[in-house]
């Protein structure tokens, strides 16, 4: 039988631990894991993210700053000294896009309360426009908090341009966390060692964006898409393609291959649909083309081409808008066929379409890792 302390030294400490909003999930001596790389956030629900984007994680934002605030909306503190340290720190680092502010509620008390609509309206409350994120249910706590060892309400997590968690703890003054972002934007990142992947010639076109950084894309919607895994894709396979397209007809079902052959080792692919001449077109219209090309996997939506012309049009002249990209983990270009058309075949007559398939399938093999048994 479970007995309840009534005394009034427990219930003045219970209180006073209310008021001041730090309420302690994990020993002090074990708190945070400042020199250790970011575990992913696994945020349940996320809001005011950019046009098209559903979910953001650690791992998108390799190469910059992360300060990540942990807040719960009746946290007494989070509002008296938190918040006003995120948004003066947001104010100093306006314009600096090597610095990113996330603002999550994570949740292990006062599930009735700390809802995700209460997360929502606190930060509307303090008139943030950075991504705002809810973790924590009442059959499942915060994992974020778990995997970070937060001592609770509120939280600071500064993280390194590698992912490298530099601060862990309750609180940061503004003057404290703009020195620790300085130190850490004039730091030199960690090479990383990317496997050499052979690409086409430089006279196919498309190759100069080989290298660089993909734009995070701002889709108008996602017509389908999977569950996000607990792991991020090793790869993704971007391609642009149009139900009045024969070239894409070819190529979709190859690519329905390439998913099928290695979306369990870390392969992910997006059909974007991009409408000739661009206009509305239903979810249902796109998703019926797809599944009569014979792909299966997740399908986005670019009526204007504006993402298409951001990823790829407006860096140099094109010969065709049916472009496919390969991007690795870090967010960067590995592979581009310019297309229009590519496909197995062991037809002569169809040389070119089947080299061209194998090479960016030998350039999908060099950045997923097979999945263990």
């Amino acid at each position: 039988m479970t007995r309840h302390l009534k005394c009034p030294l427990f219930l003045a400490l219970a209180s006073l631990a209310m008021l001041v909003g730090l309420s302690s999930t994990v020993d002090a001596q074990d708190r945070g894991i400042a020199g250790r790389s970011a575990p992913a956030w696994q945020v349940d629900e996320w809001f005011n993210l950019p046009k098209g984007v559903e979910s953001i994680d650690v791992t998108d934002y390799r190469g910059k700053v992360i300060y990540f605030y942990g807040f719960q909306s009746w946290c007494p503190s989070c509002h008296s000294r938190g918040f006003p340290t995120l948004k003066e720190l947001i104010k100093r680092y306006r314009g600096n896009e090597d610095v990113v502010f996330v603002a999550v509620q994570t949740v292990f008390e006062g599930y009735a309360t700390n809802t995700p609509i209460k997360a929502r309206m606190t930060g509307q409350q303090h008139g943030l426009e950075i991504p705002i994120g809810h973790s924590g249910s009442l059959d499942k706590p915060s994992p974020l908090m778990r995997s970070y060892r937060t001592g609770g309400t509120p939280w600071t997590i500064i993280i390194d341009r590698d992912g490298v968690v530099r601060y862990n703890d309750f609180h940061i003054s503004p003057d404290q966390g703009q020195k620790l972002i300085d130190e850490l934007l004039k730091a030199p990142m960690a090479k990383k060692k990317r496997p050499k992947i052979e690409t086409l010639p430089e006279s196919r076109g498309g190759q100069n964006i080989v290298g660089k950084t993909f734009p995070k894309l701002q889709l108008d919607r996602w017509a389908k898409r999977a569950a996000p895994g607990k792991k991020k894709p090793q790869a993704t396979l971007y391609r642009w393609w149009t139900n009045t397209c024969p070239w894409c007809e070819a190529s979709l079902p190859a690519i329905e291959k390439l998913r099928l052959q290695y979306e369990k080792d870390g392969l992910r692919t997006v059909a974007v649909y991009h409408p000739k001449p661009p206009r509305e077109e239903t979810d249902e219209v796109i998703l019926l083309a797809a599944r009569d090309i014979g792909y299966h996997g997740d399908v986005a939506v670019d009526l204007d081409w504006s993402e298409l012309r951001r990823a790829y049009l407006d860096s140099n002249k094109r010969g065709a808008t049916s472009v496919s990209i390969l991007v690795d983990e870090d967010g960067v270009v590995r592979f581009v066929h310019p297309g229009p058309v590519f496909f197995p075949s062991s037809d002569p007559a169809e040389a070119r379409e089947n080299a061209d398939y194998l090479l960016l399938e030998k350039a999908i093999q060099s950045l997923v890792a097979p999945a263990s048994d």
